[in-house]
This record gives structure tokens, C-alpha cells and sequence, in this order.
């Protein structure tokens, strides 16, 4: 059969004619937008969830009991530290202070006394004139006079130690939170917490880190020779930065079982006390180190069983996919350790319209200058 007539039968028992051949041969290119992969210096980022934490946060109880007198502040106010709080009635306090005072007068009354009479007997024991007896019964009773002083004194001091109790003051600046208490109510060291007392400025963030992420930094860090400190970031429950830095603290010194994490208690300045004990946050842990990677934009990336990959337009023109290994992703670019070189031609744009083999039409994206990762 000629040549012709050939083409012509496969077309057919194909269902296509010459003319949607020729029709599909003519169609114009797909058209994608590529961006050069590139090579810069960038910072390292992580996100975690965490909670702030007071540096200090007591409950107060009270110390002895009786009647609320006066209460000196108002619910989740600030306070300085010695600054009365609830003053509980002293009446019955202050009268047993003045009874034990006059008890002490009384005691040492008659250990003055006792002081007189065994002086007296001293000197007519040495001229014969009473036995020794009668001087040593006069030392004891000297003796037992001033042991009666010395109780009297100690009970007047924990008197006194009561009395201060009647005022509750606050053992450090703070904020005070939500409470019931009411003048005129019967408190007692068995009623329990009266109110609670957080510290404002400092104030603590405190953020789970998996131990591979800890290693990660830690290894990067020490390739790169760092000092400069880790950096943090708060992100607020409305999405909104706070807007003071704040420094690593602490980190544990055990993982914690069952999430193979270590807690990382971070520290930030408070001066408006806009943190809050216990309030929900997103920190971002930022290493100013920086070091060279290759990045593309994040968007440029697909994945399917084998795992990510890109599609790059080679120099005929044509689409190529290629295999990659995603390092991380930072903010709108992803940092690529493997599967790429500098200035591969990534799609970013027209991703639907293509496949592996197929040849485009390229443009390059308006103001495609790049942003620093991490910012």
C-alpha cells in the first residue's frame, strides 16, 4: 500500500482525520512564568506553639484568721511590691500584744527583785550570817525569774508576728487576678488562696522543641561558629507581631516522655503587661547566622509518591521534571539540599498546563527580585 494511503488508514482507525492532526500540531505553546533558582545567604526560621508564663505568680492565703477589714485593690490590678492588699481586723491582735507588754513588766518586776535578794544573801553567806542553802535557793529563783522574762518575750514576738499578719501585702510587683473576697467575710489559713499575684515585666514563654529540631540548630551553630544569640518572636492570637524581641533562657535538661520534646523557656520584656499569664502564643525562632543555600519559590513545588519535585524548561525549550529534596520552606521560598543547581529555570506559574516533554513558551515574573527568607 503507498505511503499515503498508509497514513491515511492509521489517521482513520485512529477516529482522527488530517485536518485535527494538523489542528493539534498547530495549537500554540503552553505558556509558564520560570524563576532561576538561586543561590543566597538565609536565615533559619521555626515556629512553635507556646504559653506565656509569669516569672513569679503566688497564691495568698491567709495567715491568721478573723474578719476582712478593708481590701485595698481592685480585680486584676497592678501592685507593687509591700503594697497593702486586705488588712483583716487586729483588734483582738493589738490587745494581745498590750496583755503580753504588761505581763513582760510584770516578769521583769520580779526578776529585779530576785536580782536584790540574791545579792542580799550573797553578802550574809560571806560574813557567816545565812547558809549556803538559802543562797542557792535565791539563784534559783533569780534563774526562774528570767526564764519567765525570756517566755514572755517570745510569746510577745509571735504576738507581734500575728498582728503584722492582719495585713496581707504584696511580696513583689504584680498584676492581681479575678476574685470573691468581700469585706466583712471570716478568712483562716484553712479557707485557702484569697487571690493570686502574677509578676508583669519580665515574663516568660515557655515552648515545646523536638529533639531533632534542637540537634538542627544546635549543629548549624556550631559549623557556623555562632555567638549571636537565638532570636524570638511573638505571634499574637489576632495574628499580629508583639512587638518586643525576646532571648532564649532556659532549656531543659530532660525530654519529656511521650512527645520526645524539650521544653524552651524564652524571656521578653513586658513593660505595658500586654502578655498575660497563661495566654496562647506562636513563637518564632529565628538564627541570625546566616549561611548560602539554593531556594526557588515554595510555590513551585509538587509532590507525588516518589516525594517533591519540580518542573524546569531546559535551553530546548522543553519540560523536564526533576526530583528534589526539600531542605525546609521559609516564608514564601523553599530551601533545596539536593536535585537542583543554580540557575535551573523552575516553573512557578502555568504548573496545570504542563508535563514532562513538553515545550513551552517562557516568561520571567515582574519584579523578580527576591525577598530575604526569614523576614
Amino acid at each position: 500500500m503507498p505511503l499515503r494511503l498508509l497514513v491515511a488508514a492509521t489517521f482513520l482507525h485512529l477516529g482522527l482525520t488530517p485536518s485535527i492532526v494538523m489542528a493539534q500540531e498547530n495549537q500554540p505553546k503552553p505558556k509558564v512564568t520560570v524563576t532561576a533558582a538561586e543561590i543566597k545567604p538565609v536565615l533559619l526560621t521555626e515556629v512553635f506553639t507556646g504559653r506565656v508564663e509569669a516569672v513569679d505568680r503566688v497564691d495568698l492565703i491567709a495567715r491568721v484568721p478573723g474578719f476582712v477589714k478593708s481590701i485595698k485593690f481592685k480585680d486584676s490590678s497592678s501592685v507593687a511590691a509591700a503594697d497593702v492588699l486586705i488588712e483583716i481586723e487586729p483588734d483582738s491582735y493589738e490587745a494581745t500584744v498590750t496583755e503580753i507588754q504588761g505581763q513582760i513588766q510584770a516578769a521583769q518586776a520580779a526578776k529585779k527583785l530576785a536580782d536584790i535578794e540574791l545579792d542580799r544573801q550573797q553578802k550574809l553567806y560571806s560574813t557567816g550570817d545565812t547558809p549556803q542553802a538559802v543562797v542557792q535557793k535565791a539563784e534559783a529563783q533569780q534563774g526562774e525569774a528570767d526564764g519567765h522574762v525570756l517566755e514572755l518575750q517570745g510569746s510577745l514576738q509571735n504576738a507581734q508576728l500575728d498582728l503584722s499578719y492582719t495585713k496581707i501585702t504584696a511580696p513583689f510587683d504584680g498584676r492581681i487576678g479575678l476574685t470573691d473576697l468581700s469585706v466583712g467575710a471570716f478568712v483562716s489559713p484553712e479557707g485557702g488562696t484569697l487571690l493570686s499575684l502574677s509578676s508583669i515585666d519580665p515574663i516568660y514563654v515557655t515552648f515545646p522543641v523536638t529533639e531533632a529540631e534542637l540537634l538542627e540548630f544546635r549543629t548549624r551553630r556550631t559549623k557556623a561558629s555562632a555567638s549571636e544569640p537565638l532570636k524570638l518572636q511573638l505571634i499574637l492570637a489576632d495574628e499580629t507581631k508583639y512587638g518586643e524581641m525576646g532571648n532564649i533562657d532556659v532549656i531543659d535538661t530532660q525530654v519529656q516522655s511521650g512527645t520526645d520534646s524539650i521544653l524552651v523557656r524564652g524571656s521578653f520584656p513586658n513593660p505595658d503587661g500586654s502578655l498575660i499569664d497563661n495566654q496562647l502564643v506562636r513563637v518564632i525562632v529565628t538564627d541570625p547566622t546566616q549561611e548560602k543555600s539554593l531556594v526557588i519559590p515554595a510555590k513551585a513545588l509538587q509532590r507525588d509518591q516518589s516525594g517533591y519535585f519540580v518542573f524546569t524548561v531546559e535551553n530546548d525549550g522543553k519540560v523536564q521534571k526533576k526530583q528534589i529534596q526539600l531542605d525546609r520552606t521559609q516564608g514564601t521560598e523553599a530551601v533545596i539540599s539536593d536535585g537542583l543547581s543554580e540557575g535551573d529555570q523552575v516553573v512557578t506559574d502555568g504548573l496545570q498546563r504542563v508535563h514532562a516533554g513538553v515545550e513551552v513558551n517562557v516568561s520571567t515574573p515582574q519584579n523578580a527580585s527576591p525577598t530575604a527568607s526569614g523576614n
